[in-house]
């Protein structure tokens, strides 16, 4: 997955939907809905299987500025390949009307971490989709075996890293392009 696109498509906003900080270690219960900075109900709950084509349409709706590190992939195949390997881990999906707005998956690596992925389209960056996607997806790690997380973020996202940092995350290797940052889930 390799971290620039997830958080460069968020653009993610510096308060939480309510327009607070949103607390590292705050619970919530999926599903639920919060009302967005633009007063859409949106619903986050647990990525199902008979989610995978709508979670697919919003990955492929990602327009080449979006993409970062060749994800999502924009080739058909290959986004179904990258698709198998996401949802192979918890997830949890953004609503609104019907339509999936954003995703937030995390991805078993080799070591037994997870690799946090985070996507939200484009009509809904900046609204607090982002921040509070990531709140119930830290919520859902809670809730299963994951016990740490790690991402990467294109160096220059300061949104992003504040968003992370706020969530708990701490910066622990940085590179010309990259930031990587990692947290417990149980702390």
């Amino acid at each position: 997955m390799n971290g620039d696109t997830e958080e460069t498509a968020t653009h993610g906003p510096s308060t939480g939907v309510d327009g607070r900080e949103p607390p590292a270690g705050t619970s919530v219960d999926l599903p639920h809905t919060a009302t967005d900075r633009t007063d859409r109900e949106v619903v986050y709950r647990v990525y199902e299987p008979s989610d995978r084509a709508a979670v697919r349409a919003l990955h492929d709706s990602f327009q080449a500025a979006d993409r970062s590190q060749g994800v999502p992939p924009a080739d058909d195949d290959a986004l179904d390949e990258w698709l198998s390997s996401v949802l192979s881990g918890p997830s949890v999906v953004a609503w609104h009307d019907g339509t999936a707005v954003g995703h937030l998956a995390l991805v078993p690596d080799r070591s037994g971490e997870h690799e946090l992925g985070l996507f939200v389209a484009a009509d809904y960056r900046e609204a607090g989709v982002g921040t509070e996607l990531l709140r119930s997806g830290l919520a859902h790690a809670r809730e299963t075996a994951v016990s740490s997380i790690w991402l990467s973020v294109a160096r220059t996202n300061e949104d992003a890293r504040r968003l992370f940092r706020r969530a708990g995350f701490v910066e622990t290797t940085e590179t010309a392009f990259t930031v990587y940052a990692a947290r417990a889930v149980r702390e």
